[in-house]
Formats: C-alpha cells, sequence, structure tokens
C-alpha cells in the first residue's frame, strides 16, 4: 500500500478528478444494457464499443495528467469478469489491476465502483435481478474477487452508482432493464442493493492492507415546488424530496430502508447500516420542478424551466449550481466526508461547460469554507460517451470526441478545469475573478444534443 496518506483521511488533501463508467466509453457485449432498446445500428454498435476506451486506454488514462486531475473514478463492467454463469476471465481481472496500477504510477488515486448499473445478460435471461437474493450472491461473488484482486492498489470504492436512480429506472417505472414496475419490486430491490453494500463494506475492511474508504454515489435532486403559490405543488416538492433524497441518507442514519412518502404508510426494511459508510459520494446536476393535480391521471409532473435565465442544458436540465450546496447540506447531515462523485452538463458550447465547471466548483468552494466537509470534486465525464437511453448526443466530456474518428479533442472546459485546480479549492470561492482568463478554441462546437 502506498506510503502517502489516505486522501479521504486527510482534509487538507482535496481530490480533483473526472468520472467514467465502463460501459459507456468501452461497451459491454455481454451486458444487459446491450441490447436493451436498441434504437438503431449505431446505437447497438456503440453498446458493444462505447467510444474505443479499450484500445485507447493508455491515451485516454494520460489525459487525467493533462488537466491536473489527482483522481479517476471509474467502474468495473461486471459482464466483462463474468460473461456466463461460471466463467470468470482472468486476463479481465489482470487488466484491472493493471489500469489501478497505472494510475497510482501517475500519481492519480484510483476510485473504483463495483455496480455503474449494468449486469450481465445471463442473470437476467436466469430470471434474476436485484429483487432476487441469487442474484445478490452473484454480485457479491464477482465484487469480492474484484477486491481481493485490487486490495493492494485501490483505497477508495464506491460500491453501487446512484441505487436510487437504477431502482426508479429498473424496478419503479420500467424504463431501464430489468423493465420492472411497482413499488414493492422497487422496495426490494433498494434493500437487497444496500444489503449488498453492507457485506461489501466489510468485505473491504477485512482484505484492505491499509486505510480504506467505502462510499456509495447517491444522486440527489433540488426540488422546488412548480408554481410557488401552489399549497400541493409546494407537498409534492417535499414529498419528491423525501423519497428521492432523504431514503438512502435516512437508510444510514437509521438502518431502517423505507421507501415512502408518507411517514406511516409503506414497506420498512432494517438492516446493518449504520456505520458501514465512510463517506458518501452525491452526483449532482440540477433542479426539477415538481406540481401535483388531483384531476390528473400522473397527478405527479416533474420538469425544467429556466427560472435564473441562465438557459437549459442540452438534456434540458436547469442550470443550477446553488441546489448543489441545498444538497451537500442535506448530505452533510450524516456527519461524513462528502466526495460530489458526479457534476457536470451535456455542452457543446465550450462557453457554457466552462461556465457551469466554474459556477458549480464555486459552490463548492463556498461549502467547504463554511465548514462542510466537503474533499473532492469529480466532472462527469472524462470524455463524451454513450448516455444510456439517449445515446450519443449530450456531450459531457471534458473532451470532446468525434464519434466517426474517435479523435479525442480538449474543450475550453478541460482547459478551465485545469486552471481551478491550479489555482487551489481554497482560492476558489474567495474571487473566481482571480483565475486567469480562459482562451478561445478554435473546435467547432459539435451538434447539439436532443432535448428530450
Amino acid at each position: 500500500m502506498p506510503s502517502h496518506p489516505h486522501p479521504l483521511l486527510d482534509p487538507d488533501t482535496f481530490l480533483w478528478g473526472a468520472s467514467t463508467s465502463a460501459f459507456q466509453i468501452e461497451g459491454a457485449p455481454a451486458a444487459d444494457w446491450t441490447t436493451w432498446k436498441v434504437k438503431d445500428a449505431e446505437d447497438g454498435a456503440v453498446r458493444v464499443r462505447g467510444v474505443d476506451h479499450r484500445a485507447r486506454q493508455d491515451a485516454d488514462l494520460g489525459l487525467l495528467g493533462e488537466i491536473g486531475a489527482n483522481a479517476y473514478r471509474y467502474s468495473i463492467e461486471w459482464s466483462r469478469v463474468v460473461p456466463a454463469r461460471g466463467e470468470w476471465d482472468a486476463a479481465e481481472v489482470d487488466r484491472q489491476v493493471r489500469v489501478a496500477r497505472s494510475l497510482r504510477e501517475r500519481g492519480i488515486e484510483p476510485v473504483v465502483t463495483l455496480h455503474h448499473f449494468t449486469s450481465p445478460a445471463w442473470l437476467g435471461q436466469e430470471g434474476l435481478d436485484w429483487t432476487h437474493e441469487a442474484f445478490v450472491s452473484e454480485f457479491l461473488r464477482f465484487a469480492t474477487r474484484m477486491v481481493e484482486a485490487l486490495a493492494g492498489d485501490v483505497r477508495i470504492w464506491v460500491t453501487l452508482n446512484e441505487p436510487n436512480v437504477h431502482v426508479g429506472g429498473g424496478f419503479l417505472t420500467g424504463m431501464t432493464p430489468p423493465g420492472k414496475r411497482g413499488f414493492r419490486a422497487a422496495h426490494l430491490a433498494l434493500t437487497n442493493m444496500l444489503r449488498a453494500h453492507a457485506r461489501l463494506y466489510e468485505v473491504i475492511h477485512t482484505d484492505s492492507p491499509g486505510p480504506t474508504a467505502v462510499g456509495i454515489a447517491h444522486n440527489m435532486l433540488c426540488f422546488a415546488p412548480g408554481r410557488s403559490d401552489s399549497r400541493l405543488d409546494r407537498w409534492a416538492a417535499r414529498m419528491a424530496d423525501r423519497i428521492y433524497n432523504d431514503t438512502l441518507i435516512e437508510a444510514f442514519r437509521t438502518g431502517a430502508v423505507a421507501l415512502r412518502a408518507i411517514p406511516v404508510i409503506g414497506q420498512v426494511t432494517v438492516l446493518p447500516l449504520r456505520g458501514h459508510l465512510d463517506f458518501l459520494g452525491v452526483n449532482y446536476y440540477t433542479r426539477a420542478l415538481v406540481s401535483f393535480s388531483p384531476f390528473d391521471l400522473r397527478r405527479y409532473r416533474y420538469f425544467w424551466e429556466d427560472h435564473p435565465g441562465r438557459g437549459l442544458i442540452e438534456t434540458s436540465w436547469e442550470v443550477y449550481p446553488e441546489g448543489l450546496s441545498d444538497v451537500l447540506q442535506k448530505a452533510a447531515s450524516l456527519g461524513l466526508p462528502l466526495v460530489i462523485t458526479e457534476n457536470g452538463a451535456a455542452e457543446a458550447d465550450d462557453d457554457r461547460k466552462v461556465a457551469f465547471l466554474r459556477e458549480h466548483v464555486a459552490q463548492v468552494a463556498r461549502c467547504r469554507a463554511e465548514g462542510m466537509d466537503v474533499r473532492g470534486y469529480f466532472w462527469w465525464s472524462l470524455l463524451d460517451n454513450y448516455e444510456w437511453l439517449r445515446g450519443l448526443e449530450p456531450r459531457f466530456g471534458l473532451y470532446h470526441v468525434d464519434f466517426n474518428t474517435l479523435e479525442r479533442t480538449p474543450t475550453r472546459a478541460a482547459t478551465a478545469y485545469t486552471r481551478l485546480v491550479e489555482a487551489g479549492i481554497g482560492r476558489i470561492g474567495i474571487d473566481m475573478n482571480t483565475l486567469p482568463p480562459q482562451p478561445h478554441s478554435n473546435r467547432t462546437p459539435a451538434r447539439s444534443g436532443a432535448i428530450r
């Protein structure tokens, strides 16, 4: 284990990083997402190869040094390690060890995510998902093996990426794999995901030869009433906040997994979660407006409007950096170190992407100046990549990817990121104007992403 201080145990260290997920940059032929609602041949092909990261891995990791990052959050694709039942790809395990060691040699802290939405297709073909104990057992078998292989090289682990998003899409609305719909399925899936986390927490701390930090990446939204003068909308915004943001936080505070809006109605499962989290990762992108009508069959309506006048980004989301402070304040109630594990904007317009980056990092700096224990900031994403149901159109990358040639080109946001790192997080919140001006890029902006 490296001798330098553990970054999440040293409050003087700030993690500057970028995030990716394996499926989105390298594809996965044997993953459940690979054949899920494929739109066309191009969509199907990119789900197999991503943006060709496997062939360009060394060069892509080198981009982290270009922007001054000292950390990199990435995931291990479960279906590449276990492409079929009982079939373990030893070469893939070795590859993951080489990646972690390569990052260490570059002075970059590996932050490894063990489940980032995708699962092996063979499990789904057997009718298994997060609502089944057998699925949980298979995940723990995979994850434990990866922990054993990487324990000497990885000191920061994210067991699960956005359990609330995965459960909402895959088990409540049916929009993502495995396509189930129902409150009971959603509650059971969330319970099993958190049960797996608790078990992995113990495995990681038992198998690691030195200080280790284990967390979860929690997607958090800022909610506001669609009509500020409507009592129903204000109530609906509070309920959305309670379900979406508070459920996971309360589970780790109390040990009770209670997926419900009204305190006395809903299912509750008690798990050994207290004391099983070393830090909370916060993924924050936007604020959502909520309306409620008893006369509408849908009852709740979630939407985005450009209230602050900054313009919507290309995913149709509002730009609301103040919301990052709001959700961090809520997350801080756990009394744990916080890391912004994802924050970013789908923007082909470099000026708007730079503004988004600087405004959100300024919020992080302000929170730290006010005493909040925020230890890191990771931009999503290092590269333009495959964005789930939206395909290739949203461009979150610090590096622009030409999807025809797969050439990587730095955006102005990459340069802006480097300057923020050079300035240091303690300086940013004091006076953003002291940062050097951003040079203009001659790159032609990419085609705008679709508005959903």
